[in-house]
């Protein structure tokens, strides 16, 4: 086994090498890097003295929204970011011939597309389980669920990236996709929170609600689970016919 695994660690290995390479030489693409750290400060900051702010101003109690306020500064942006990120870098892989590259070498396409999936799933993960609890504005008992959640939203974030690499054809294209993609992915899941009802699974048309929806119950001490495997089967579902057009393109 160790040894039908080498060629496939050896890939993964180069492509990570090349992934760090084009992180840092492109400042778009820096800035996407360091943006959930800057957030994660701005919110830890600024939130609660907003929230003192307007309960002294308008007796508006700002504390319960916190788990809403999180979700769309850095749950939701965390999968927007890092799935635009990949995408980039297919992006630029595929300008620069790698894939093309590919057909020639043992490495085979599904195997190109099982890195770039993992390294996305695991990206979310730590940005979601890493800069929510750093805010300090959520209680403890959410941190162990946000793992289990940073994962569904990195399956999310798969699904971003293949919305984009299989629409666009160049960076230029790329960055239009995303700013598009923004409202959808960072806005619209939030809106779920207002609807107490189950029309709110309506919403479930769109891959990041479940991430969110599993974090608004785990915050509320509910039982989150279920929308976790909500989460994998939607996500698996949107990102198939993805994948198949992205292979297609590509073969």
């Amino acid at each position: 086994m160790s040894v039908s695994m080498t060629p496939r660690l050896r890939a993964w290995a180069a492509f990570g090498r090349n992934d760090l390479r084009g992180t840092y030489r492109d400042p778009l693409l820096v800035m996407l890097v360091l943006a959930p750290a800057i957030w994660t400060i701005g919110t830890a900051v600024v939130v609660p003295r907003l929230s003192v702010a307007l309960a002294q101003r308008y007796d508006f109690d700002l504390v319960p929204y916190y788990p809403l306020v999180v979700t769309g500064l850095l749950l939701l942006t965390s999968i927007i970011i890092v799935g635009g990120l990949a995408a980039f870098l297919v992006l630029d892989e595929i300008d620069a011939g790698t894939l093309t590259a590919l057909r020639v070498t043992p490495v085979t396409l599904a195997s190109f597309f099982g890195y770039r999936a993992a390294t996305v799933v695991a990206v979310t993960t730590a940005y979601v389980a890493v800069t929510i609890p750093l805010t300090g504005l959520l209680p403890s008992s959410v941190v162990w669920p946000l793992i289990p959640i940073g994962m569904v939203a990195g399956l999310s974030s798969v699904v971003t990236m293949l919305l984009i690499v299989a629409v666009a054809s160049n960076k230029v294209q790329g960055i239009a996709m995303l700013r598009l993609l923004g409202l959808l992915i960072a806005g619209i899941p939030c809106l779920p929170w207002f609807v107490d009802s189950a029309w709110n699974l309506a919403f479930g048309v769109l891959p990041p609600y479940w991430a969110a929806k599993a974090f608004w119950v785990a915050c509320a001490n509910g039982t989150w689970w279920p929308y976790l495997i909500g989460g994998v089967v939607f996500n698996a579902a949107a990102g198939w016919p993805l994948l198949r057009r992205f292979v297609a393109k590509n073969t």
